[in-house]
């Protein structure tokens, strides 16, 4: 079993970086609303949660695809990538409902940071796979 392996390339390190963009921005400035003066949570905050154990699962990806240097693997988690980005893009306001108002900060920050980001995790594993497959056929 003779497989190549790669070191690190330019797919790897914006996998890793978005991600980290991801995690950090879902906890910080693209979090869902705060908490009402009671104390008590809009439904908005349940999609903020989910995001971000789905962003941990991302970065946690991305740091492996950056550290296997088997082709196949990195492969492998770019393909992983695309289903969980998927996930990310139909959390807010489709799987969990959002605030009432169109102008709360879920729908105005968070729910179009998601959409942007998870498009870019799609895209840019697809470039990934485009790129390792093309490396093994060449």
């Amino acid at each position: 079993m003779n497989e190549k392996k790669r070191r690190c390339g330019i797919t790897d390190v914006l996998l890793l970086v978005l991600n980290l963009i991801f995690f950090v921005g879902i906890q910080t400035v693209f979090a869902p609303c705060e908490a009402r003066p009671d104390g008590s949570w809009m439904t908005c905050h349940w999609a903020g949660q989910a995001l971000i154990g789905i962003a941990a699962a991302l970065l946690a990806i991305a740091v492996m695809h950056l550290v296997i240097p088997r082709t196949q693997v990195k492969i492998g988690l770019s393909l992983a990538v695309i289903p969980v980005s998927v996930l990310a893009f139909a959390v807010p306001d489709h799987l969990i409902d959002l605030c009432m108002m169109e102008t709360m900060h879920c729908h105005t920050v968070m729910e179009p940071a998601v959409t942007v980001l998870s498009l870019l995790n799609v895209l840019l594993a697809a470039a990934d796979i485009y790129v390792y497959q093309k490396g093994e056929n060449g």
